[in-house]
């Protein structure tokens, strides 16, 4: 049976490319302790200059009145209120200030043009603290390998933080690793790269080298007059922590990592414990380990007894397993999964989308009686606040509707919680819920950090259907053409999803809004291999790409072209990046019927990229049952498009970024060279200075020039 639209007059003008740039993002709401206010990041992208500035802003509670906390240009995030409320410290590139005229030059990304191999080394942002009430923002922290995941300590008179440094050398200040040396053959040979460890490179930090990410801590002095104290480091040596977090007396500092030898080969992750009392660079105590945490953000327990974190224990899931809550105890190490009977993942897996920066805290927090947890449940494409109750593991939901609650953060006495919120139609807002331990309230919103531009144009409202692909049935979302007549029909563009193991969900996404003000149908779904339906949904694939998760997708389409007469069967198109790029490219191997692909940062050869992207080793552990390409050659290339590329006759545009550490960009560049040896109608769209999150996080202008040339594409050929 098809479902018939009217005509309907769309209000507003529809969106264009440019209007990517006008677009404001909020992030990371942290409520103050008395719960009196909250401190948040927004961002703007700033056309001039082709980059991003983000700012602090405070937003009283009561009132809705907000007040920018920074100023200065660059990117200012990650605010965090001192245990007494006084203070406000937080992460900066560049220099930052409290009034209006501060106008000091800066490049947002603080990179510097010696060619220096490394790229964590003085490109970090840094630490600062400013009184919540606004005032002198005082720099604390002037490290070469900048400041990270900090926290205050529970009496407020130190902030722990990570940082990048050299096993050998230890703490460096930004001028004295990078300082030009005399010596015509240091200077010149600063941009060499010499590495010994495994995980060299990381597609969000760019070339690591040697460098590890360690724990350190620095006094705050609330007396401007007295000198600055210099860092002192708490862990060091041939392995990475993260995620540190002070135990509520302040004895012991808790961070993830793994000391053992050969942890960088591995996704285990332990508790390491560092006792302050006794403590000496690069002792930890190893408390307890799981085969996977796919977000270390660690939570003590009010009375200090216990750390609650997310993870699984079975080392052949990887990615595809549930993300459960675990507590462990400090005495012993000892611990118990209080989730096992919850067969869905915790946090928020729904981030892959082009409005978002970071987001902000989505891990558990605990009640402040210890009672029990507030955790994010990822549930059919939508991401909920639940509230665990130790004592007999129910659940209670607290916010409900077809959105997705991205991050949130408690008081002190957990009476209210400020909430990040998006949905179809809004990319993201702050909310504070008032938490009743009888009712479900609904979330008060606070900002409307894009209401001017959202009032001028015309959105087109996601529907969500389902659909049973052999047996299973499959959560999907068409995102309709606007202003569309009786009768007529339109060119529908398939999404093939990103990952493995995120989630599909009722989320603002600029690029399908993009598609249906210019005409087309865009459509999505979670196929298998995605979370929110449960780990067998999810672990299907394992092994196995393109098998269920191809057929979801294709079953995806045709289920919409009979169930929406406005589809147009045959004009279809299918786009996707990464995963969702592997996905196109073996959907075009074995169907010829599609007038018009693109293939987006994709990974093409499994045998290469084994050995070129930043986590190829780790997939070999979880995809081919721990064999080697070299072990096993027919099942890596079996599992690759390049195998199957014979078939493919769809004209297919190849966008890649050439600083992609996830999919490397001579995968794009296989694919580009192999269509065109088919004489298949082709163009490579090759962007410099970029990496694998070019979509959300890249250069503005890239980001518009990069949606013009997939409408050009589609115009062309659909």
């Amino acid at each position: 049976m098809s479902v018939s639209t009217s005509a309907k007059a769309s209000a507003g003008r529809h969106l264009s490319s440019r209007d990517l740039l006008r677009f404001h993002m909020a992030d990371d709401p942290q409520l103050s302790p008395d719960g009196r206010h909250i401190a948040w990041v927004r961002t703007q992208m700033d056309a001039e200059t082709n980059a991003y500035q983000s700012s602090v802003f405070v937003t009283e509670v009561d009132s809705g009145e907000t007040r920018q906390l920074s100023r200065g240009g660059g990117l200012h995030t990650h605010p965090r209120w001192s245990p007494d409320g006084k203070w406000i410290a937080l992460l900066a590139t560049g220099e930052v200030s409290e009034s209006d005229d501060s106008a000091a030059e800066m490049n947002p990304q603080q990179m510097r043009d010696i060619g220096a191999a490394v790229s964590v080394v003085g490109t970090g942002p840094q630490l600062y603290v400013v009184a919540s009430g606004g005032g002198t923002v005082r720099k604390l922290t002037d490290l070469a390998g900048g400041a990270r995941s900090h926290s205050w300590s529970p009496d407020g008179k130190y902030l722990l933080f990570t940082t990048f440094v050299h096993p050998q050398r230890g703490l460096e200040h930004d001028n004295q690793s990078l300082a030009n040396d005399h010596d015509p053959y240091s200077h010149f040979n600063q941009d060499v790269l010499v590495v010994t460890q495994l995980r060299w490179k990381s597609d969000s930090l760019g070339l690591v080298g040697d460098y590890r990410q360690h724990a350190a801590y620095v006094k705050f002095n609330p007396d401007e007059a007295e000198e600055r104290s210099k860092p002192v480091l708490l862990s060091l040596g041939e392995y990475d922590v993260a995620s540190p977090r002070w135990s509520p007396d302040g004895h012991y500092v808790a961070a993830a990592g793994n000391v053992r030898p050969g942890g960088d080969a591995t996704r285990h992750s332990f508790i390491l414990l560092f006792d302050l009392d006794r403590h000496t660079p690069g002792d930890p105590h190893e408390l307890f380990g799981l085969a996977e945490m796919r977000s270390t953000d660690l939570a003590w327990s009010p009375d200090g007894s216990t750390i609650a974190v997310c993870g699984h224990d079975d080392p052949e899931l990887g990615h595809y397993g549930n993300q459960r809550l675990w507590l462990i105890s400090v005495a012993d190490g000892s611990a118990r999964c209080v989730t096992k009977h919850i067969d869905r993942t915790l946090g928020d897996y729904s981030r892959n989308y082009d409005m978002r920066r970071y987001g902000g805290d989505d891990s558990p927090r605990w009640i402040p009686d210890g009672s029990g947890l507030l955790i994010l449940v990822n549930e059919g494409g939508m991401v909920h606040l639940h509230e665990l109750s130790l004592a007999d593991g129910s659940l209670k939901q607290l916010t409900t509707g077809d959105l997705v609650v991205e991050a949130f953060t408690l008081d002190a006495n957990a009476t209210r919680i400020a909430l990040l919120i998006g949905d179809d139609l809004n990319p993201g807002d702050i909310f504070i819920l008032k938490r009743d331990t009888e009712i479900i309230s609904k979330p008060k919103q606070l900002t409307h950090v894009n209401r001017e531009l959202l009032s001028e144009i015309a959105l087109s409202p996601s529907i969500r259907f389902q659909f049973h692909s052999e047996g299973v049935e499959i959560d999907a979302w068409l995102v309709p053409p606007l202003n569309r007549e009786p009768g007529e029909k339109y060119p529908v563009i398939l999404y093939t999803g990103g990952g493995p193991g995120g989630m599909r969900a009722s989320v603002f996404v600029f690029e399908f809004q993009l598609f249906a003000a210019q005409g087309y149908a865009v459509l999505h779904c979670n196929a298998r291999g995605n979370q929110g339906y449960g780990e067998e949904f999810s672990r299907v694939i394992r092994g196995r790409w393109g098998d269920e998760d191809y057929r979801d997708n294709i079953n995806c389409l045709y289920a919409a072209v009979e169930q929406f007469d406005f589809l147009d069967g045959e004009r279809i198109g299918v786009a996707g990046g990464s995963y969702g790029g592997y996905s196109a490219a073996w959907i075009i191997a074995r169907h010829q019927e599609f007038k018009a692909a693109v293939v987006d940062r994709c990974l093409f050869n499994r045998y290469s990229f084994n050995g070129t992207s930043d986590i190829g080793f780790l997939l070999d552990q979880i995809e081919f049952d721990k064999q080697l390409p070299w072990e096993a050659t027919d099942r890596y290339l079996h599992r690759s498009p390049m195998q199957h590329v014979a078939g493919i006759r769809t004209p297919t545009l190849v966008v890649h970024s050439a600083l992609d550490y996830r999919c490397p960009v001579e995968q794009g560049e296989q694919l580009y060279v192999v269509l065109k040896r088919l004489g298949v109608p082709t163009e490579l769209v090759r962007f410099p200075n970029e990496n694998h999150d070019l979509s959300r996080a890249g250069h503005p202008w890239h980001r518009v020039f990069r949606l013009d040339r997939y409408l050009d594409w589609f115009e062309r050929w659909l």
